[in-house]
């Protein structure tokens, strides 16, 4: 399994600034295909601001991190809560302390 972090802010301050955590995991879900081999997403939500984690059961990180790209590209097309966010750090590597390599969950 295969852990991949992405955020998204709100491309303006105010109304549909403010998202609940849960909601966005439901757009997240929606947005999410059979062969994004997504087995659980968490998200933390603050004022303009999400920030997603992805696990995958993907069998390699590069198609971890393109499946977490593709359903985030998805829920911002398709939800209207959404309509007015916009991806400010690409599905990648969580962080980790120097010189550990891939993160495996």
């Amino acid at each position: 399994m295969f852990m991949a972090t992405a955020t998204l802010v709100a491309a303006r301050e105010g109304a549909g600034a403010e998202l609940e955590s849960a909601v966005v995991t439901d757009i997240v879900w929606a947005a999410a295909m059979p062969a994004d081999d997504l087995e659980h997403v968490h998200a933390k939500t603050t004022s303009g601001r999400v920030e997603l984690t992805f696990f995958h059961r993907t069998s390699t990180l590069d198609g971890a991190l393109s499946a977490a790209a593709e359903i985030c590209r998805r829920a911002l097309n398709s939800s209207p809560t959404l309509a007015h966010w916009r991806i400010a750090a690409t599905p990648q590597l969580p962080d980790a302390m120097p010189g550990s390599g891939a993160i495996f969950a």
